[in-house]
């Protein structure tokens, strides 16, 4: 039978540090409020009484040197073993992650606590020192309600801090297109509509022309066979109707004042060469990315149709290992695609539905919320006839599919298993029908991987797709050439 408890919000691993214990008097908690300078240090035994008043603690190698001396001299005054002693602190900024991570690694336990939930837990709710923050922190703690096995570590990690990069330059790379909109605007009205002037927006072929003497006048002025010749070697199809169409249209546009047209061709030239640089580091970053992602669980989701490399990434990312993470109702609710939900007045009272909690990773909703459209739209049948169902009874198709997802993702991730289509997941399929299904969709699974420019270090022998590829094919006596 499954255990409960009331308090699931409890760390096991803090729990189970006082139950080796044997009496909260043998347990030493040290609660830490971070800073960039001086974090502030307080001991305190597991019934919460102060053992050491507050005190500075350095953020440098030195200050922990000095922090693990004091831990040691005051455990051996009071014959409190190392194994029960447990720090924590808010979530580390930046500043204190050198700090933490080198605590761990000489093996000392450090949970987290959510500083939402440690800001209610202060004795006083109007005021905010750095004493007062301690409190709530060991007031968190000394409940139990931290986090000691941070989800993101490792390999999850170093894919966490490169698809958050890539997500922050697509952000940028968006600003400065739209501060690009706004030059062409008045150089040249509508060039960067494809349908008035035939030239897909921010492609070679459409950067190479903004970025030199770039003008109604002198696109019209151009010699056609020149012009043709530059659309060509930047691979822009059909050249000739393309070219023709722009001059044409060249002709009939408004003319900005010629005072203002040499400075605002040096403010273009300095943005094209600025939306160069970040595709070209978001190509790269997505290249990193891949070669991560091949190294975790999360390469599995690639596997579903309309999932791609940056798409699994960012949801493998933000769960970080599967196998150390919460229950999957947890993972819903920390995605953000639950609705709020109220009922009172007993069994016959009314429920109410609301909107979906404000509170939670907003990144890792982004991506589901993508995932479930790009699901809806092209991926296997099952899931868009799920999506369009959802959809024509007026529910929230992205959340609904979102959480569907997620359910899915976290089974194939701890399976370490392909997507199947429902008729091949029954004990009583036919080998042959499976194995025709891997051969059939083995080349999508391959070219995502060969686009990404990472196909080797997927499907190598001691990665995680490269080990189920051995299995395969062993099992059902197939090839699936790389």
């Amino acid at each position: 039978m499954k255990k409960r408890n009331i308090y699931q919000n409890q760390s096991q691993e803090l729990l189970s540090l006082f139950e080796s214990a044997g009496s909260s008097a043998k347990v030493m908690c040290i609660p830490m409020d971070y800073a960039k300078k001086d974090h502030l240090v307080m001991f305190c035994n597991g019934h919460g009484d102060i053992l050491r008043k507050p005190f500075s603690v350095k953020n440098t190698p030195e200050g922990i040197e000095y922090l693990v001396d004091q831990m040691m001299r005051s455990c051996c005054r009071r014959g409190i073993k190392k194994e029960h002693v447990f720090l924590g602190g808010e979530d580390a900024n930046s500043f204190a992650e050198n700090f933490v991570s080198t605590l761990r690694v000489k093996g000392w336990l450090v949970a987290g606590v959510n500083a939402h939930d440690a800001k209610k837990q202060r004795v006083n709710l109007q005021a905010s020192t750095d004493r007062i923050d301690l409190m709530g922190i060991a007031t968190m703690l000394l409940n139990c309600r931290a986090n000691c096995c941070p989800s993101a570590s490792g390999i999850y990690r170093n894919l966490r801090t490169l698809v958050r990069h890539r997500r922050k330059l697509v952000v940028m790379l968006t600003e400065v297109k739209n501060r690009t909109h706004g030059i062409v605007d008045r150089l040249f009205p509508g060039f960067l509509n494809e349908n008035k002037s035939g030239i897909i927006p921010f492609t070679q072929s459409s950067l190479y022309l903004m970025e030199n003497r770039f003008s109604p006048k002198q696109i019209r002025r151009r010699r056609r066979q020149k012009l043709i010749e530059i659309l060509k070697r930047f691979g822009t199809s059909k050249a000739q109707e393309t070219a023709l169409k722009l001059q044409q249209y060249a002709a009939k546009v408004l003319h900005t004042p010629e005072e203002y047209i040499d400075t605002l061709q040096i403010s273009l030239a300095q943005h094209v060469k600025h939306v160069r640089c970040l595709k070209e580091s978001i190509v790269q970053l997505e290249k990193e990315i891949a070669v991560n992602l091949a190294q975790t669980q999360g390469a599995f989701l690639t596997s579903v149709r309309g999932i791609g490399i940056v798409l699994a990434a960012g949801v493998s990312a933000e769960i970080g290992d599967p196998y150390e993470q919460k229950s999957l109702n947890n993972v819903i609710s920390y995605s953000g695609i639950i609705p709020r939900v109220k009922q009172t007045g007993g069994v016959d009272g009314k429920t109410y539905t609301g909107h979906v909690a404000k509170r939670c990773n907003r990144i890792l909703k982004d991506y589901v919320v993508k995932s479930a459209y790009h699901l809806g739209l092209s991926g296997p049948e099952d899931l868009m006839a799920d999506y369009k169902r959802r959809d024509a009874s007026g529910q929230h198709a992205d959340f609904g599919m979102g959480r569907r997802y997620l359910r899915m993702a976290m089974s194939l991730m701890r399976t370490s298993q392909v997507y199947l289509p429902p008729r091949l997941r029954r004990a009583d399929t036919i080998p042959g029908e499976r194995a025709g299904y891997y051969l059939m969709s083995w080349p999508f699974l391959r070219d995502k991987w060969k686009k990404a420019g990472a196909l080797e270090a997927a499907f190598a022998k001691d990665r995680p797709l490269g080990l189920w590829r051995q299995i395969v094919q062993k099992l059902y006596d197939i090839k699936l050439k790389l």
